[in-house]
């Protein structure tokens, strides 16, 4: 069976260690963290979904094609408990799941985790920086066994995606490492400012 995959942002974050919100900040490309994200999964052809509870993301969106914009029904509690909005029990779609706060990836990176994911479709795919898993990116199939999991990670874990990664069938695949940074707090973002 063929799955549709689409492109989920997570931006919901309280961006507490950074000071402001991530997801506006300036991209070297002259939009916001946001807008550089979901142009990059526009870029490789998938629809976006952006989890977000923060207004001002709905409204520097909203008129994007090809994109909606999904409100977490909470206060930021986790990006597994966003994911929980969209990852659904059939098993005829998946979800390419991106951080706001990796301004560095490049549309190559992507194609590469999409390419390497459609040899196995019904597995997870996780990004490795060649140090550690970099689990917010990654392709996660939808279906009854990974919403399962989901909702027991939640339930009886810690609500960690590690946890629920611990539960479920996954690969990994290497990605080149200075495209995978997470920029969290005012330090990582000088350096990436130089």
């Amino acid at each position: 069976m063929s799955r549709r995959l689409l492109g989920v942002v997570l931006a919901g974050g309280a961006s507490r260690r950074m000071g402001a919100d991530k997801a506006l900040l300036t991209h070297p490309d002259g939009s916001s963290w946001l807008e550089a994200q979901v142009q990059l999964l526009r870029s490789v052809g998938l629809e976006v979904c952006v989890l977000t509870g923060h207004g001002r993301h709905h409204a520097l969106l909203s008129s994007r094609e090809g994109v909606t914009v999904q409100a977490e029904p909470w206060q930021p509690a986790g990006p597994l408990w966003a994911l929980s909005c969209v990852l659904h029990d059939r098993d005829d779609e998946a979800l390419l799941t991106l951080p706001v706060d990796m301004p560095g990836l490049r549309s190559e990176a992507l194609q590469q985790l999409i390419r390497f994911w459609r040899s196995q479709p019904s597995r997870a795919l996780v990004a490795d920086d060649g140090s550690r898993l970099q689990h917010l990116l990654g392709i996660y199939p939808c279906g009854a066994l990974y919403r399962k999991a989901l909702d027991d990670e939640l339930t009886e874990g810690k609500g960690r995606w590690r946890g629920w990664l611990e539960r479920i069938p996954h690969d990994t695949v290497k990605l080149p490492s200075d495209q995978l940074v997470n920029v969290n707090r005012p330090i990582d973002l000088a350096a990436l400012t130089g």
